[in-house]
């Protein structure tokens, strides 16, 4: 947990059924975008070199050998902030994500005020989008809170919404809604927003159709969604254009991601193996 950071200190955290499992995580390469722009090879990962603190674990070591799309949380820190980099700097300032974890410690009532007292610091009623990823019950899905500032416009398109991004619908993610529901309240009480019966009353949690996961690489698709959010220029832009995570072009690159954690993934653990 931060002390004087709004960062959490790296950390594993296991949130599947058995105990020798990693949450899965993920990470970006930034390719070729469907407007035609370029950017730049992901370098973050290929070239980050393995922490120690993480201490080889020979049950999680054999099952990662056989799904390498299930990754811990430390490899996830390294993925936001290589997504990160994808943002054009004049619109740096429209975006903000938070720590992967804080909505898991904001759960924990001891923790809560500290919780909010970082996203407080994110400012998020300035932003255009602000993502929130979600991990529970070995899965991953984002949150993603969307002109939280427009409040002239409450209750319709251009005002604040609330989107939960699920790639794995069989999951039933409508049972995050309650505390979803009850995290923004007391975003909005903290922020002391005159606004808050309006938020209550007229924004609702949506869950609309992305595309869906075929194995257990639900991290790699949060990580790509968040991705076409600071890419794709339509999309940014209206709401309405969620079938662009759809197009194949853009699809490609949920696969480079794919392969830049794999490559990284055995980087690491040659390096644990030494």
């Amino acid at each position: 947990m931060p002390q004087t950071s709004s960062r959490c200190d790296p950390k594993i955290v296991n949130l599947d059924s058995d105990d020798d499992d990693n949450v899965d995580v993920c990470q970006n390469k930034r390719s070729q975008t469907s407007r035609g722009q370029e950017a730049k090879t992901s370098r973050a990962l290929k070239n980050a070199s393995p922490s120690l603190h993480l201490p080889p674990n020979k049950r999680s070591s054999k099952r990662h050998k056989t799904n390498k799309d299930k990754l811990d949380t430390e490899i996830f820190e390294l993925c936001m902030e290589d997504v990160w980099t994808c943002i054009d700097l004049e619109k740096m300032s429209d975006y903000a994500y938070f720590d992967l974890l804080w909505f898991n410690i904001y759960t924990n009532e001891n923790d809560k005020s500290n919780v909010l007292r970082w996203i407080k610091a994110k400012k998020i009623f300035t932003r255009r989008y602000v993502f929130v990823p979600i991990v529970g019950w070995g899965h991953w899905s984002v949150l993603v809170l969307c002109n939280f500032g427009e409040t002239k416009y409450l209750g319709t398109e251009k005002g604040p919404r609330m989107l939960l991004l699920d790639s794995l619908k069989t999951t039933k993610p409508t049972r995050l809604r309650a505390a979803i529901n009850r995290f923004v309240v007391d975003i909005l009480k903290n922020e002391e927003r005159e606004e808050l019966e309006q938020f209550i009353n007229e924004v609702e949690l949506e869950i609309p159709e992305v595309p869906q996961q075929s194995g257990d690489d639900c991290g790699i698709y949060v990580l790509y969604f968040i991705y076409c959010f600071l890419v794709i220029e339509e999309m940014g832009e209206d709401l309405s254009k969620l079938d662009a995570l759809f197009d194949p072009e853009e699809l490609k690159n949920l696969e480079d991601i794919r392969n830049d954690i794999h490559a990284y993934r055995e980087k690491r653990d040659a390096k644990i193996a030494e």
